[in-house]
């Protein structure tokens, strides 16, 4: 894949932008390489000489999104399906969130200009206690456990040296391992995010040195009214042997139903005021939940299932049957999960209304999440779930860059910013669905236009037909 010198010019554009300041009507944006040099008033940007000029009349251009919690799949020579999605979908740059060595490929490969891709941040293995949740299902994949200090040290060791932007901490960290994970990650300067431990109160957790906590279902114990109680609940949770993740998130939604139900307005504010006081970012991924709460969140008629691999419906079917439903839910379970979503996007307004910097996230491959497509469905539930249209934007843009240390060169639409860029036929503002009417794409200065970006979706499905289905449980 080749990348083009030529400046680029996308002229008579409307520029949002994301810090909130009033949209800017009428603009030309000029790119060189992979920088936007100019952008102001169409009647006075001067447009060099052989400039490839697109007008856009009409349209509207915002940053490219940035989805902030993924698994990309994949093999070493397989980089036309979830590479294409994203781009394809407006989302330049993800957070990837089990460090894979085809993703190091990807990245190497796209930072050269051999292939089209987004731009990546990526975690090392993933750090967990014993028995690691995932361990019985990935024997392959890259899980560290975990269960002394000398361990967990030596696993920031492991994961730095691997390459990796950042540690991932799990679920079943001990007390002694976790707090040794963080040390030892400050004095090796790398970024500890994940999950909040199940054996530790979530409020020793934010102001321990753990930058961003994922998913919404560890949230509860922290928000009751009787917080001490409900943690020590969180913290006898024990897996049994056999499958030890779905039996760990079955007793998971036991704490999160009782916590619920004790829920207390003071105990969620002043853990919310904590985590804007540390400057703790949260990552809600409310499309997993949806996922995974509603009896119809994982749909098998969906058509976007052309871009995955053939069988996906019946391996999906086989995780919302035997995990997430438990071998099937009554119509009072049912009502109960369904009253939990609703508590969970109402635990996501009041931490914005707080000032927790809110990340945009999908948790994609998630049963029922397509890669790209899925950030446009999770901006619609934070939209629904209480944010403006302008924050749940900030979410995917401004907030992951400033997040990530790069907001001085990515997350807004400004000279000297990175050349990562989507077009819209239609105001995000005024409608967040809007975000799915794309006309473009620019990827690091590379400017994807509708006929490609139909090219990627059509290359990406064949892609796809051409994979062998996936066994249950993978």
């Amino acid at each position: 894949m080749t990348f083009t010198d030529v400046p680029i010019a996308l002229t008579h554009v409307t520029v949002i932008d994301v810090t909130g300041g009033p949209s800017l009507p009428d603009q030309t944006v000029l790119l060189t390489g992979d920088t936007i040099v100019a952008v102001g008033p169409a009647s006075q940007v001067v447009i060099p000489p052989g400039t490839e000029t697109h007008d856009h009349t009409g349209r509207y251009v915002l940053p490219g999104l940035t989805d902030m919690h993924v698994h990309s799949e994949g093999g070493d020579d397989d980089e036309r399906l979830f590479p294409a999605l994203y781009i394809a979908n407006g989302v330049t740059t993800v957070r990837e969130m089990w460090g894979q060595p085809h993703l190091h490929e990807w990245r190497r490969r796209t930072e050269a200009g051999k292939m089209l891709g987004p731009r990546s941040i990526i975690a090392g293995p993933i750090v967990d206690g014993s028995p690691a949740l995932w361990e019985e299902l990935f024997n392959d994949a890259p899980i560290i456990s975990v269960t002394t200090e000398q361990e967990a040290r030596r696993a920031v060791g492991e994961t730095k040296d691997g390459g990796a932007d950042f540690v991932k901490a799990y679920s079943r960290l001990g007390r002694e391992p976790y707090f040794a994970l963080l040390d030892e990650a400050a004095k090796q300067d790398i970024p500890v995010v994940g999950h909040r431990s199940d054996l530790i109160p979530l409020d020793e957790q934010v102001g321990a040195g753990q930058r961003s906590f994922e998913h919404v279902h560890g949230l509860w114990p922290a928000t009751a009214d009787d917080v001490e109680r409900m943690e020590a609940a969180m913290a006898r949770i024990s897996p049994e042997p056999g499958f030890h993740y779905a039996n760990w998130f079955k007793q998971v939604n036991e704490v999160e139903w009782e916590s619920v139900n004790r829920y207390s307005r003071a105990s969620a504010t002043a853990l919310f005021e904590r985590f804007v006081a540390e400057d703790v970012a949260y990552c809600p991924t409310l499309i997993m939940h949806a996922a995974i709460d509603l009896a119809e969140g994982i749909r098998l008629d969906d058509q976007r299932l052309a871009y995955m691999a053939p069988g996906t419906d019946d391996m999906w079917s086989f995780i919302r049957d035997e995990i997430f439903h438990g071998g099937g839910r009554s119509p009072d379970e049912v009502d109960k999960r369904r009253r939990l979503f609703d508590h969970r996007r109402a635990a996501v307004a009041a931490m914005d209304e707080a000032g927790v910097r809110v990340l945009a996230g999908t948790d994609a491959v998630t049963p029922g999440l397509f890669p790209g497509f899925a950030l446009h469905d999770e901006l619609d539930l934070l939209v629904g779930s209480g944010l403006s249209t302008m924050r749940a934007l900030r979410a995917a843009t401004l907030e992951p860059a400033r997040f990530l240390g790069r907001e001085r060169i990515s997350g807004t639409v400004e000279p000297g910013k990175l050349a990562d860029l989507l077009v819209l036929d239609a105001d995000p503002l005024a409608d967040i669905t809007n975000t799915r009417r794309i006309h473009a794409v620019v990827a690091a200065g590379r400017y994807v236009g509708p006929d490609e970006r139909g090219r990627l979706l059509e290359t990406a499905a064949a892609a796809a037909a051409a994979m062998a289905p996936p066994m249950e449980g993978e």
